[in-house]
């Protein structure tokens, strides 16, 4: 025999968190692939931007030249500070990818998010280590 819902929780049952219709069939499977894509892809990215970072700490090998001039202390806090930021906004996408994963709700825009702030920490970085380096000439 079904149960009659009362007025209160018939309403609460179209509204809200409950109203919601879990990822089901191809829909579900194709959120898993493209989560599971660009989490792929934003790994690789990150990795190399971290290196690309570290590697923005050579531009300071022109600082001895005549008339350069460089900001040493804000090229040391983005060159070692920049690849942990990275590292944490990877690790952020794929925990928050996996537990909307779990919790059957769709996870590829959260991911594509951890990506594209991926790139946007590289510029930043780039940036910073350019206006970090004044040349005189």
């Amino acid at each position: 025999m079904p149960t009659r819902l009362s007025a209160p929780d018939a309403a609460a049952s179209t509204t809200g968190r409950e109203a919601r219709q879990p990822l089901v069939g191809g829909r579900r499977v194709a959120d898993m692939v493209a989560t599971i894509a660009v989490l792929t892809i934003a790994t690789a990215a990150g990795l190399g931007v971290a290196w690309g970072i570290v590697f923005l700490s050579l531009g300071f090998h022109s600082c001895s030249a005549p008339g350069n001039r460089c900001d040493e202390t804000l090229g040391g806090v983005v060159v070692y500070a920049g690849p942990v930021v990275v590292a944490l906004v990877v690790a952020l996408s794929v925990v928050v990818s996996v537990m909307r994963l779990v919790r059957h709700r769709v996870a590829w825009p959260v991911a594509v998010t951890g990506l594209v702030a991926v790139v946007a920490v590289f510029f930043a970085a780039l940036l910073l280590v350019d206006s970090a380096v004044t040349l005189g000439i």
